[in-house]
């Protein structure tokens, strides 16, 4: 297996590439800049102290993911054995893209972080491109799909799928889910950042099972009330309506209740 990795460019995302390439051989690395960011949406009106805790969100947000992965959060340099592209937003899809996997023997793409990945890519690896979806497909699908689980009081929907691509938003076949092991004492950043590390592991594992064939994909199934969650839904006020509900308990509700009740989610593992 060549495998290309398709990211963007966050701590989390250069963990993700370093993760991978200790376990396989990675011929090409293409780094994405995302030009859209949610702590820079400012709603007018928004109050001194709520404004605090959107600030301390996003902070929070970085300074966990540099205790969970700064320690091997250098970006991959370039090198004979291995294509590094630097990719602004919006040329993710180019062809120059896909001339370069092509130039550099690419034969299996991992997706991570990424703006949405169209037929130029698809076509050509079809079946062999694998994305980490931080959520559960087919319940929350999307952007920020673990932040609104804790948002409507669902922790138990907090994680992530691997699946292959397709042309759907987080729609793809089910090679594997992920889910956090949630502690009393957890905040939104350290159950994300739990998420993300079991689903790099989860990706890890399914790559494996590609390299030698093991593969089972799953097709996705009906659910009752599927969200799909996108950017222009999305509103800072959120964050704080989050917030009043962690300091009412949310997370230690959830564990004490997932202690002795079974989730009825249907998961593939």
């Amino acid at each position: 297996m060549k495998l290309a990795i398709l990211t963007s460019v966050q701590t989390r995302h250069l963990y993700f590439a370093n993760r991978l390439r200790s376990c396989f051989e990675v011929r090409a690395v293409a780094y994405e800049t995302i030009a859209y960011a949610p702590e820079d949406v400012r709603p007018p009106r928004l109050s001194a102290h709520d404004q605090s805790i959107v600030d301390h969100h996003f902070e929070d947000r970085t300074q966990q993911e540099l205790r969970f992965f700064g320690a091997d959060a250098a970006p991959i340099e370039p090198g004979s054995d291995c294509v590094v592209l630097k990719l602004a937003p919006g040329t993710l899809n180019d062809p120059a893209t896909l001339q370069s996997l092509d130039d550099a023997g690419v034969d299996t793409v991992a997706v991570f972080g990424t703006n949405l990945i169209k037929s130029v890519l698809l076509n050509r690896y079809a079946d062999r491109m694998v994305n980490m979806h931080l959520g559960l497909s087919p319940y929350y699908r999307g952007t920020a799909t673990n932040f609104y689980p804790l948002l409507n009081e669902e922790p138990e929907y907090v994680g992530a799928t691997i699946h292959l691509l397709d042309t759907g938003i987080d729609t793809g076949p089910i090679l594997r889910h992920a889910r956090p092991a949630i502690t009393a004492d957890d905040g939104p950043h350290t159950i994300g950042c739990k998420a993300i590390a079991s689903g790099i592991e989860a990706m890890i594992a399914v790559l494996a099972d590609l390299r030698d064939d093991r593969l089972n994909p799953v097709p996705q199934w009906p659910v009752d009330n599927p969200k799909l969650c996108l950017r222009k839904d999305y509103d800072v006020r959120q964050v704080v309506e989050l917030y009043r509900k962690l300091e009412a308990g949310l997370i230690p509700l959830y564990v004490e209740r997932a202690s002795h009740v079974r989730t009825s989610l249907q998961l593939v593992e």
